[in-house]
Formats: structure tokens, sequence, C-alpha cells
């Protein structure tokens, strides 16, 4: 399951990865969909989405650590989103199959297990910018919303699973003004944890 708990709405990525169809929080968003910051774990009102299912074939026999959240440290994501606030895992995913967050006030990184037919179709959706990234696992691209590049999300391979990275530099912030630092994150984070994965 996906929870819309003060994060930033779910981008069109996100829905396209995990077969999901669009919809919104119920809790605190501004016009454009994105939810505004919040202190509390837990949004009162938030809504839980239900995935198609866990990963079969051979994403689901992926060498990858049992515990997503051990795959990076709290001081390497809080580095790579500029060091400003200290992101803490907060534990793998009870509702997902093989994910972790790293959260702060403002800002958040995700991690986690991408099914291939979710991610074929993301990658072919005309809606979103696919570009590629070189020297990240197997392959690597990057997909952001294609008239600014906002809301951009790594997916990357690795021993024929596939991955999601996301960062978020500011929940608050409802462009693309950011996009620049969130890709940056996303890369040296992913290349930090894709030799992770082997199997």
């Amino acid at each position: 399951m996906l929870h819309c708990d003060g994060r930033r709405a779910l981008p069109l990525a996100v829905l396209l990865l995990t077969g999901l169809a669009a919809t919104a929080c119920t809790s605190s968003t501004s016009t454009d969909g994105r939810a505004a910051p919040s202190t509390a774990a837990s949004t009162p009102g938030s809504v839980t989405l239900t995935l198609t299912g866990p990963p079969s074939g051979p994403a689901a026999a992926a060498g990858r650590p049992a515990d997503p959240c051990s795959v990076l440290t709290d001081a390497q994501v809080s580095a790579a989103l500029g060091g400003s606030a200290q992101l803490r895992a907060e534990g793998p995913s009870k509702e997902k199959p093989w994910a972790c967050t790293w959260g702060a006030r403002r800002s958040y990184v995700a991690l986690r297990l991408v099914d291939e037919t979710a991610y074929a179709r993301t990658v072919a959706s005309p809606d979103l910018k696919v570009q590629p990234v070189p020297g990240i696992g197997d392959s690597a691209v990057l997909v952001s919303a294609k008239e600014d590049g906002r809301n951009p999300e790594l997916l990357f391979t690795v021993g024929g699973a596939r991955y999601g990275i996301e960062a978020v530099a500011d929940r608050g912030e409802l462009g693309a003004a950011n996009a620049p630092a969130e890709v940056a994150a996303e890369q040296a984070l992913a290349r930090l944890a894709a030799p992770r994965l082997h199997s």
C-alpha cells in the first residue's frame, strides 16, 4: 500500500509504476496535488492505496538485502540532499513489497522495487520525458514531467530486478525549481545502492 501522509502527492510516474489509477490525497494538498509539509508521522484522513501485487520472476529472486533500509545510510541520504536536514529511515514498508523511505519535515527519499510490467508502461508513457543515464546498475533512465522536468524519478535495473528512487528536496515547492538538485541526489544515491543489489 502507498500512503498520502504529508508527502508530496504521487507523481504520474509513481502512479504508473505501481499500476494505480490517479487519485488524490484527502489531507491538505495544494492546487497542483502536492501535499503540504507535515510534522506528524501520519495525517488524519490519509488515503491508503493498494498495489497490484508483489513482483514475480527474476525481480523476486534478485540478491538484494532483505531490509531495503540497509541499502543506504541516513548520512548518505542526508548528504545527497545537501545535508541541511537529517533524513532518517522510517523502517521497511509494511504495506509495499521491498521499499524504504528516509524522511525529514520538508524532504524525503524513497527507494523501492518496481514491477516489470509497470516499469515498461512508465518508460513508454507519452506524458513523461525519459532520458538514459549511463553508469548506474545494468541500465538506468530518468523520468520526469515532459513539459518542465519536475517530479524526477530515477529507474534502474540490477540483475533483472527493477528499482525506483525518488528524492524530494522540498515538499512545498510546486514547480521544477528543485528538479536539478533532486536529479543529482537520485543519481548519486542510485550509484551507491546499485552495487548492494547484485545477486
